[in-house]
């Protein structure tokens, strides 16, 4: 039955489990972030200071929509372009990840 997948379907369908594991550890260590964070208005987050609901869950969320359009061009490329799309979601998904978990250190530290 695996046999039978191809490699872009396979591919697309990893890539997609590894952005709903970024997506989760953000959305999660915001929503922690934000209950330690309680009761201030603004937060330093990345280097800058604003908003503390922004600060906190922009990233995340701006995240989330940059997904969107490489999970649906994985379905519609070929087998070799599938590769190169799986490596471009895979370090996107991770990079962003650390990036926000960097952001919340620095506001949790302050």
């Amino acid at each position: 039955m695996l046999s039978q997948v191809s490699w872009a379907t396979l591919l697309a369908y990893v890539g997609d489990a590894l952005w709903v594991a970024a997506l989760t550890i953000m959305f999660a260590a915001s929503r922690a972030a934000a209950g330690r964070t309680k009761g201030q208005a603004r937060v330093r987050y990345l280097g800058g200071q604003g908003p503390r609901n922004l600060m906190l869950w922009a990233l995340p969320v701006a995240s989330f929509a940059v997904s969107l359009w490489p999970a649906l061009q994985a379905r519609l490329v070929g087998e070799e372009a599938s590769f190169i799309l799986f490596g471009v979601r895979a370090i996107t998904a991770s990079l962003l990840a650390l990036l926000h978990l960097r952001g919340l250190r620095d506001t949790l530290k302050s």
